[in-house]
């Protein structure tokens, strides 16, 4: 994270951000997800793919950065290169789990909360993922509207 861009502000300038609902694999590395909202278009996704399905490149997935997988709903950062919809290599997408009634992102990133480059906002809404020790659990709702903000942000320069 580098403090002078701001938390997931070089993902949102690089990539759409899409919130998908994972249904098959078809291919190793490959998933088939149904589009539920579209963030940004501006990296080859535009609202004609709202509640159909696409299949894209997921991130393998390695040490630090565990790869999405069928049934999963997700914020996706896709991009298309050459035709082909590819989620950002590292860490390119955040889950979206219920936690004790509230829907929260995924983030994975062990105590994110103590990371000072993160706003205030999203530390103070932060918490330890209850099934995952390298993960922060961040309320979806502020996390949403802070990568809203970002967008129409990096719309305006």
């Amino acid at each position: 994270m580098s403090p002078a861009r701001g938390f997931l502000a070089e993902k949102v300038e690089n990539h759409d951000l899409v919130l998908l609902h994972v249904v098959s694999s078809p291919r190793p590395q490959v998933l088939r997800a149904t589009i539920q909202r579209i963030y940004s278009a501006k990296r080859g996704i535009d609202q004609r793919y709202i509640g159909k399905e696409i299949e894209f490149v997921r991130s393998p997935g390695n040490w630090g950065d565990v790869a999405l997988e069928v049934g999963e709903r997700a914020l996706v950062f896709i991009s298309m290169v050459s035709d082909r919809f590819y989620e950002d290599t590292w860490r390119g997408h955040m889950i979206i789990e219920e936690i004790q009634g509230d829907l929260f992102a995924i983030y994975q990133h062990r105590e994110l909360w103590l990371c000072e480059e993160v706003p205030e906002a999203i530390r103070a809404c932060s918490q330890q993922d209850p099934k995952r020790p390298y993960a922060t659990a961040i309320l979806f709702g502020i996390l949403e509207a802070y990568l809203i903000e970002l967008i129409e942000n990096s719309q305006q320069c």
